[in-house]
């Protein structure tokens, strides 16, 4: 699963002290560092449990290691992202135990300020010389812009980006025929075709908060409504750009009308969403529960294998009666660093080189439903790629609708409680109002 990717987390309160900052090895000198020559080695890669991913990696670990016989492939896991990830994360960059580490979180945008506390740790490790600059190896010129963007600080690129993930709606195309529906492209239909749905008993829309997944509210609902209802009226810039600027605050108008439409699409959601559990919203939406799912297009490789025969479609959100301002969500997604530290930097550098190779890159992108950010490449055979047609690759990059929310924030704009206060307005025990009242109150706060 996919859970928390671009949303930032609170800076970790463990100790970093024990990582050593030394300076960035150029391209020819970790080309020409030992451990992989003629006698074995290990890479050792860390991820989060994200069954399409780690099956990819499996899968593609198993034929580098066909390639390079003398080079064993460990690949160590840890469930969800936010926790026990994280803390592995933390001790194998702390004890520089890993080769390849991957993240969630991308370094860029960075805060306006950056500083210990308001960047994330992938942020302070990629701007503190914790991560080796890949900038120098053949492959990053094959990267898209946005790819190498997202990974570059001071010149240097200190992330593979690994491709970007839609996050919009998802129905089943049997049901909608059943009902004689046609997928939305404004607000008003959205809601029409809820009501028609919810006049026939059927619960319209699916969406798993429970177990840890309170984000999703934020990646799947805040973002593009933000982005559809509110980017428009701050032009020459981004609206991430704005708030943190305080061009345009938190209680606006167009904020408050963002928090109406969730509360409105709630409505029409599973009456226990805020406790049904994340993991369970692919086989959900393939058992028949609901014909719509909000969701990231990780999961539909988890919705076919549930159910090989369901036809499924998709759509942007539309939170806009204006369709052209109605996109999905492109969030970018994992991201693989070599650390500065490694053990074995010689073979974590062959093992970069065989991911992006075409061949071994199109396996990944066709295996885990990904949008490719190489800039050659393909044709793609994923689900994902024909589920979501046009739109597989397309959408906004949320880094530029929401700003940081990090420690260096009051209490209701931190990135723990910040969809708390979704969620709160959305069951009713606050007013659109007063939450927007609450984020402004609390922003530069901390």
């Amino acid at each position: 699963m996919q859970l928390s990717r671009t949303f930032r987390r609170p800076a970790s309160r463990r100790s970093v002290a024990g990582i050593a900052v030394t300076a960035v090895l150029g391209a020819s000198a970790l080309a020409g560092c030992s451990g992989s020559g003629g006698g074995s080695s290990t890479v050792k890669i860390i991820t989060w449990v994200n069954p399409p991913a780690v099956s990819a990696l499996t899968a593609i670990d198993k034929e580098f290691e066909k390639k390079y016989p003398n080079i064993k492939v460990q690949l160590q896991t840890a469930d969800n992202v936010a926790t026990g990830y994280a803390n592995l994360l933390q001790t194998s960059v702390d004890s520089s135990s890993a080769d390849i580490v991957t993240t969630v979180d991308q370094l860029q945008p960075l805060p306006l300020t950056p500083t210990r506390k308001s960047e994330t740790p992938t942020q302070f490790w990629s701007t503190n010389n914790v991560f080796a600059d890949l900038s120098g190896q053949p492959w990053a010129k094959n990267l898209s812009s946005t790819a190498l963007q997202a990974e570059t600080y001071k010149g240097k690129l200190v992330g593979l980006l690994s491709g970007v993930y839609q996050e919009l709606v998802f129905y089943n195309k049997a049901d909608f025929a059943k009902y004689h529906l046609t997928p939305p492209t404004t607000w008003n239909q959205f809601i029409a075709l809820c009501q028609t749905l919810k006049s026939k008993g059927v619960t319209p829309l699916w969406l798993g908060l429970g177990s840890g997944a309170s984000v999703y509210v934020t990646r799947f609902i805040a973002e593009p409504f933000m982005s559809e209802l509110w980017s428009k009226d701050v032009p020459g810039q981004t609206l991430a750009t704005a708030l943190e600027k305080g061009t345009v605050n938190w209680n606006s108008p167009q904020m408050v009308q963002v928090l109406k439409q969730e509360q409105e699409l709630a409505k029409y959601l599973e009456p226990s969403y805020t406790g049904n559990a994340w993991q369970a919203m692919p086989g959900a939406f393939a058992q028949g529960k609901a014909p719509m799912l909000l969701d990231g297009s990780w999961d539909l490789t988890s919705v076919q294998k549930a159910n090989s025969k369901l036809q499924v479609g998709s759509f942007a959100l539309p939170g806009s009666n204006d369709p052209s301002l109605n996109q999905p969500v492109a969030n970018q997604d994992l991201t693989f660093e070599m650390l500065q530290k490694a053990p074995d930097k010689a073979a974590a550098l062959k093992w970069l080189k065989f991911f992006t190779s075409p061949a071994i890159y199109k396996q990944y992108v066709d295996m885990t439903g990904i949008s490719p950010i190489e800039k050659t490449g393909g044709p793609y055979s994923s689900f994902s790629s024909q589920v979501l047609g046009p739109l597989f690759g397309k959408g906004i990059n949320p880094g530029d609708v929401l700003p940081a929310l990090s420690a260096d924030q009051g209490y209701w704009d931190t990135a723990t409680q910040w969809p708390l206060l979704q969620e709160s307005v959305m069951g009713g025990s606050k007013t659109p109002a007063q939450a927007a009242a609450l984020y402004q109150k609390d922003w530069k706060k901390g």
